[in-house]
């Protein structure tokens, strides 16, 4: 896999979608012979707005047969650039389906996508020869592994080595028609297996999405049974997760290893300077490799000349350093053509670009004559920095039926506590949010009181925790509340109120700094007699489900208002209406959290401020159409930020 850093383009046909126009985005070469050479094609990149120039920040081909050679960075308003492209066919024989990808932004945070298709079929005119060229001599894919923070952490997702991995598997539908990826998960204890579960899904699906952008039938991709391992993990760590090639998958290599029957390197012979080495150079011992009687040739032939170079350097070096070594060497070569050839300065220019990392670590100089360019095939890279989302951390929650003390020695709050102390070292500031809850049931005080007094007590202790640790303190909110149901006998029979008694502490560290959105109107569902919860898959629903999940990421958490109205129509034998208001409620919220769990947010952000239980309409006596207490029979999910507005 090549990486190239030119021009930027959007998959679609010719409709805007996020940035850049494209009016073809997939070109079928037809048959390319493969004695013939080379082919070539060009994709057309606008840029549909007034005002804003489009940068084109990124492209990554799908293998190294592609090569880029257009040298425009940037789309003017109103304008087009031309993104240039050639096959080459040698040791391919057979279909070809490869992507190109398009990474442009506008600005420093509206950053897009886009995949463009190149497909053809690839002739060799001795048949005998074809079935050793489509073979892949050495085939080895280096998994992916990450330990995750939480089981709603999806930031491993986002890291750099996940394209290549899809990248990498994606010679395996080429060569062999399907590739079989597994999954294998390293846990603490059983009891966190079905949490994860919605994270694999959620992986499995972004791979899909990966190949699917790629041009590929998803039926080419297989997924194994994802196999669960008990193991001691890191105490801020609730998962290690193993992504990798179940037929070619090795864990003895970092990095994947694909080499074709035919494949080879050939030195560009238009290059002035080709020097690479691991140990950084200096200035002079570059100088020593450039090739100045050709330069001199060029020079004497043209009259004058422009020379460009490139600098790739190991991420070791610090900007200042490449700019540094970059001048000297533009210094150096300048010096020696006036000595020799004594070329004036307006015949002669020279000029290296010092901005590129090498994939490879290594130092690497390559110099040309601009005249050249048109000609000569250039392989440029960039390693691209791992732009990070950091997930939110883990939180604790605990029952306090009795006023319990914390567990210390629980794996629960080893975890949550490890993960601030490790963010803490970072730098990042630590704040805390406590929701301290009681239920109804009269313990001979005030059931506010005994909230405020419970959540406080916590706050203490984390406080003198933190300090002696850290000698930092903590930033703890502590907001009491008392849910559940008015105690009466209907409710004492079937409800469960202990699960009221609970405090639950979130921590608010890396919430996404974005302008908070407006809130959405309530959500609202009338219902008939046998109703049992809201329906969380609905559209209407969708609604409010953004709203939480963006709300969440922004703050932390999200607080909402849970209405539950009944009428006075008698239901169930068993069971008083006091009780089915009440349990529809409750089963909405465990919905809701539901809900968010397999949205992969953390359904403990989510704080029910207020509980309202109605019982409401006339006394039922049958002389009253049923249809008219249908009125009465509703439940409705408030943001507590709607009633703020």
């Amino acid at each position: 896999m090549k990486r190239g850093v030119g021009i930027f383009v959007f998959l679609l046909s010719f409709s805007v979608y996020g940035q850049i126009l494209v009016e073809n985005p997939s070109i079928d070469l037809g048959d390319v012979y493969e004695s013939k050479g080379n082919v070539a094609a060009q994709f057309i990149l606008k840029n549909p707005y007034e005002k804003d120039t489009i940068r084109i920040h990124e492209i990554i081909t799908s293998c190294g047969c592609t090569a880029i050679l257009s040298q425009d960075t940037l789309i003017p308003p109103k304008s087009s650039v031309p993104l240039k492209l050639s096959y080459d066919p040698k040791g391919r024989s057979g279909l070809f389906n490869k992507s190109i990808e398009v990474i442009s932004r506008i600005g420093i945070y509206d950053q897009h996508r886009l995949f463009l298709k190149v497909s053809g079929n690839v002739v060799n005119e001795n048949p005998s020869i074809r079935q050793i060229d489509a073979e892949l001599k050495e085939y080895l894919v280096a998994p992916i592994e990450f330990y995750s923070i939480t089981h709603f952490d999806t930031s491993y997702l986002d890291f750099n080595f996940f394209i290549p991995f899809v990248n990498d598997l994606s010679y395996e539908i080429d060569f062999y028609q399907f590739t079989t990826i597994g999954f294998e998960i390293t846990v603490r204890d059983k009891g966190q297996i079905e949490p994860l579960e919605n994270l694999v899904k959620f992986s499995k699906h972004k791979l899909q999405r990966e190949f699917k952008l790629r041009g590929y039938d998803l039926n080419t991709v297989i997924f194994d049974e994802a196999v669960f391992k008990i193991e001691q993990l890191p105490k801020w760590a609730a998962s290690k997760i193993k992504i990798h090639s179940v037929n070619f998958g090795s864990d003895l290599i970092e990095s994947s290893i694909i080499k074709t029957s035919r494949d080879e390197f050939v030195e560009n012979k238009d290059l002035l300077l080709s020097y690479s080495r691991f140990s950084k150079p200096t200035a002079e011992e570059v100088i020593e490799q450039v090739n100045f009687d050709r330069i001199e040739n060029k020079l004497f032939m043209e009259g004058k000349l422009d020379l460009q170079g490139v600098i790739y350097s190991s991420n070791r070096m610090s900007f200042s350093e490449r700019e540094k070594l970059a001048k000297k060497m533009e210094k150096l070569i300048t010096k020696y053509m006036k000595a020799n050839s004594g070329v004036k300065k307006k015949d002669f220019q020279v000029h290296f670009d010092s901005l590129g990392f090498h994939p490879d670590n290594k130092y690497k100089f390559m110099l040309w004559s601009k005249a050249d360019e048109e000609e000569q095939q250039q392989f440029t890279y960039e390693v691209k920095r791992d732009d990070i989302t950091p997930p939110q951390l883990p939180t604790f929650k605990f029952n306090n039926v009795l006023g319990n003390s914390i567990d210390l020695e629980s794996a629960e709050f080893k975890h949550f506590w490890s993960n601030l102390l490790l963010n803490q070292k970072m730098g990042y500031q630590i704040e805390l949010f406590i929701e301290s809850s009681v239920s109804k049931i009269d313990r001979g005080e005030d059931l506010m009181s005994r909230a405020i007094k419970n959540g406080e007590a916590v706050k203490q202790f984390l406080n003198k925790k933190f300090l002696d640790e850290t000698g930092k303190i903590l930033k703890i909110k502590v907001e009491s509340f008392v849910n559940g149901p008015e105690v009466s006998n209907g409710i004492y029979r079937h409800a469960d109120l202990s699960q009221f008694e609970y405090i639950n502490v979130i921590p608010l560290v890396h919430q996404r700094k974005q302008p908070t959105q407006k809130p959405p109107n309530p959500y609202m569902v009338n219902f008939d007699y046998f109703f049992n919860g809201i329906d969380t898959s609905s559209w209407v629903f969708s609604r409010l489900g953004d709203y939480m999940v963006e709300e969440v990421k922004q703050h932390g958490f999200v607080k909402l208002i849970i209405e539950s109205s009944i009428s006075q129509i008698p239901i169930d034998q068993e069971k008083s209406n006091d009780f089915l208001v009440y349990e529809r409620a409750l089963e909405s919220e465990k919905r809701i959290r539901d809900y968010l769990s397999k949205r992969l947010v953390d359904p403990n952000r989510v704080i029910f401020v207020e509980e309202r239980f109605l019982i409401q309409g006339p006394k039922y006596d049958a002389s009253v159409p049923i249809v008219a207490y249908r009125k009465f029979q509703y439940l409705k999910v408030l943001p507590e930020k709607y009633l703020k507005q």
